[in-house]
């Protein structure tokens, strides 16, 4: 008891501020709000991208696989970075890396089989739905609210929509 009376008074506010756990939460937490933010922005620019890809039906024809293959590399460009931040964002980060990957094979794959293109393709959204529903909980978690960046379902197995509804 003494101990702690004498603490008290060689250093001044050392009962009254918050413990080092506190503030390294703190500061997570700020850093994963800029993050999910940044996510969600890199998210909707990608959305714009490769909407046209993900919509479409059908064999797409030489002119259209290109005009994707830019749309593509694009979003794949905004996802190549990763700076390290806490588990909900990570995985919203990696999983729209990963979608945008899918659909960059899918692209390779459309000249030498369109079914596995097409197969390639519909994995890509499926795994983009998962991403957003993700990200749509690091925007709770972050405080920012429900931040929806879902592609146009397709109602393909295991493609979720807002709220995690299939």
């Amino acid at each position: 008891m003494i101990l702690g009376v004498l603490g008290a008074l060689v250093v001044p506010g050392w009962f009254d501020s918050p413990s080092r756990v506190e503030q390294l939460e703190q500061e997570y937490a700020a850093r994963d709000t800029a993050l999910t933010r940044d996510l969600v922005s890199l998210a909707e620019q990608a959305r714009t991208e490769v909407t046209e890809m993900v919509s479409f039906a059908g064999v797409p024809s030489a002119e259209q696989l290109t005009s994707w293959k830019s749309a593509v590399d694009r979003a794949v460009a905004r996802f190549a970075e990763r700076p390290s931040g806490g588990t909900e964002v990570n995985l919203a980060r990696s999983g729209f890396a990963g979608a945008v990957s899918l659909l960059d094979r899918a692209l390779a794959a459309y000249p030498v089989s369109a079914p596995l293109g097409e197969s390639l393709r519909k994995d890509a959204v499926v795994a983009w739905s998962v991403a957003a529903n993700q990200l749509d909980l690091a925007g709770i978690k972050a405080g920012l609210g429900h931040v929806h960046v879902f592609l146009p379902t397709q109602g393909l197995p295991g493609e979720m929509a807002e709220h995690g509804h299939p």
